[in-house]
């Protein structure tokens, strides 16, 4: 059975499989941000530091903001 056609205005997901979309390079920047963030609360983690943990969580939060808010 085939799925339901979506509601009128409603957003429609990219097909699986598609081309990939090349990102701005401020959106790439703001990528690495996040994985860098990502890789420093890990690190955090594993050392079971926690004042550098909440230190990595913020800087999360701020690479995440950033990814969000550029274009």
């Amino acid at each position: 059975r085939a799925p339901a056609p979506p509601a009128p205005g409603a957003a429609v997901p990219p097909r699986p499989g598609g081309p990939p979309q090349q990102l701005s390079s401020a959106k790439a920047a703001a990528l690495q941000e996040v994985q860098d963030a990502m890789s420093g609360l890990q690190e955090a983690q594993r050392n079971g530091d926690f004042a550098q943990y909440g230190e990595a969580l913020q800087r999360l939060d701020d690479a995440m903001n950033r990814y969000s808010e550029t274009r």
